[in-house]
Order: structure tokens, then sequence, then C-alpha cells
């Protein structure tokens, strides 16, 4: 990183990552460092807002990060914020609203990102409008009025004491997924006795590989490139990312079952994160089930590392609602 020495703080854009040094009173200096939120606030690497006198500043830098690592850089609550928005974006469901800090996602029965509350603002329960139990009790009325297992998608560790009161209160662990980030590079792809093409759209012989046809709104709903792998002309492999914020989200990996093993999901990823970088994106989140060791193995040769987990808690009382899988 280099540093740039900034006269007043006037000068220094919000958002920018600043050192500052203030003249102590009792003799001497101290230090503060994080992200510039107004003139006289910044938010350290714990995530806490601290307010400074710009009177007592002795010297005033910008810290100006040479490159932006996937999973490096702010502080990790802010990332986890980060990654989840580019997640939602990039797989939107068909309504949301914010309740007050929290969103609120509604699509129907094939998927619980889409159908499910993401807390945000700060930690322990994020930002809603009310108190914690009125608010979960919103939500459970809010999700069984569409005919939905009432659902939280809960950001760890940023959120572990929702995640506590919701096991509390009888709310059921459904699943737990991993988040892994990556750095993308120029991807070779090697030679390979199946043929792989990559298109901006999909067709129903593509959804049908993975039973994909509950989700081909969400998926027509933001622009993506698809993957498709054939063996002759049987498809046998399929993937799709989608591009927000700088990063590369990848979703629907999925090799027909008799041909795993021979290399078609690896394919199949480094296809998708070489066109990714042919589009000038340089960094990759992907979701994957915690309990899916084949694929988090998968996952980390090609260079993802975990980044944070998160879990889907769901209302015991109406668990048995539908069925809904995780992304």
């Amino acid at each position: 990183m280099a540093w740039a020495i900034i006269v007043t703080p006037m000068k220094a854009p919000i958002g920018a990552r600043v050192s500052i040094r203030f003249h102590d009173p009792e003799g001497g200096f101290r230090d503060l460092v994080g992200y510039l939120e107004s003139e006289n606030t910044l938010r350290n690497r714990h995530g806490e807002l601290i307010e400074f006198d710009r009177e007592k500043i002795a010297v005033y830098k910008v810290i100006e990060e040479i490159t932006h690592l996937a999973g490096h850089g702010a502080p990790l609550s802010l990332r986890i914020e980060e990654l989840e928005n580019v997640l939602t974006a990039t797989w939107p469901p068909l309504t949301q609203e914010l309740f007050g800090k929290w969103l609120l996602r509604t699509s129907g029965k094939f998927t619980m990102r889409a159908n499910s509350v993401l807390p945000r603002g700060k930690a322990p329960y994020g930002e809603p409008p009310q108190e914690i139990d009125e608010a979960i009790a919103h939500v459970i009325a809010h999700y069984e009025k569409a005919g939905l297992v009432p659902t939280f998608a809960i950001p760890l560790p940023t959120y572990q004491e929702l995640d506590s009161k919701l096991f509390d209160n009888g709310w059921i662990e459904k699943v737990r997924a991993h988040v892994m980030v990556a750095d993308i590079a120029h991807r070779d792809l090697s030679k390979s006795q199946f043929t792989l093409s990559i298109s901006e759209s999909f067709d129903d012989e593509w959804l049908a590989l993975q039973e994909d046809h509950g989700v081909a709104d969400l998926m027509r709903a933001y622009p993506a490139l698809y993957a498709s792998v054939f063996d002759g002309e049987k498809l046998i492999g399929v993937g799709r990312t989608s591009h927000a914020d700088g990063w590369s989200a990848l979703s629907r990996v999925f090799v027909e079952p008799n041909y795993r093993g021979q290399g078609v999901s690896k394919l199949v990823v480094n296809a998708l994160l070489g066109a990714s970088f042919e589009a000038g994106i340089k960094k990759s989140v992907l979701q994957v089930d915690s309990k899916n060791t084949i694929a988090i193995h998968l996952y980390s040769s090609l260079g993802f590392s975990f980044h944070h987990e998160y879990v889907y808690r769901c209302y015991q009382k109406t668990l048995n609602l539908i069925s809904q899988e995780c992304c």
C-alpha cells in the first residue's frame, strides 16, 4: 500500500481508509485507523464508529490500497455485507422490501436465498424497526401470509447473537453454507475430450440437467454467463456466473452423475472464471453447502478460500410447509 499526506480531512473522500494522528492533551500523540464515514467519524476494523475532533488532528493520511484482493481490505463485517449484497443482486428475489435495514426477500418455493430475511445493520441483530421479538413475529407473519417457511439467512459471525436467539426460540438449522472467495487470474483451459460453450442465455436442456425450471425466472432477472459442457451432443455439465460490484458470483455448477470425477466441474468453473477475467472482473465468490466436502475440495484446488459462513434458520412450526433449495 502507499501513503498520501492530506492537509485537511475535507480533501479525503468518504469511504477512504485513513490514518489520523491526534495531539494528546497530556502530551504525545494517539492514532486512529479506519474507513471515513463523515468529516468527523470513522469506522475501525472492529466495526465501531468513532467520532473525532478535527481541531486536534496533527497528521492526516489516506491509505491507498494498491490491490484489492478478494477477502481482504475492510473489516470483516463490512466485507461480509458486501458479499451478501453481491449474492442477493446476482440472484434477485422476485420481490424484496426493507424492514428497517433487514431485507425481506420473497420469490416462491424453490430457493431459500430468495425467500428469506437478510439481516443488515449493526450487530448483534441488525437494525429492524422494532424490538427484536416484535421484529421476529413480523417476519413469521410476512412469510406465512405468502405460504412460505419463515426463514432467516444469517451471516456469521456478524449476527451470531441473532442466530443463538432464534435457536433458543426453536428455529432449526436447515442449511449451513460456506462463502468462498478467490482472486481471478487468466485461466488456460486444459485440453479436454469434452466440448465447452459459453452463452448469455440458457435453454430447456440446460435447465433440465439439474431440474432448474423452478428458478428460471430468477436467473433471467439478472444478466449472466452460462457454461455448457457436452460429450458429443449430450449435455453433461453446466454452471452460471453473474457480475456485480467487481465480483463474479458463481452458481448452479452441476455435473451429470455418470460424468463426475472426470474434470467436468473444473472445466466449468475455469471457463466461467476465464470469461469473467476477460470482462475485467478480478474477484470471484461462491456459496457451497458446508457438508459438500467434495465441492469444497474442488473449489479450494482452484484457488478459493473460506471467507465466512451463513446459516438458514427456519421457523419450526411451519418447517414442513414446503421444500426449498439453499440457492
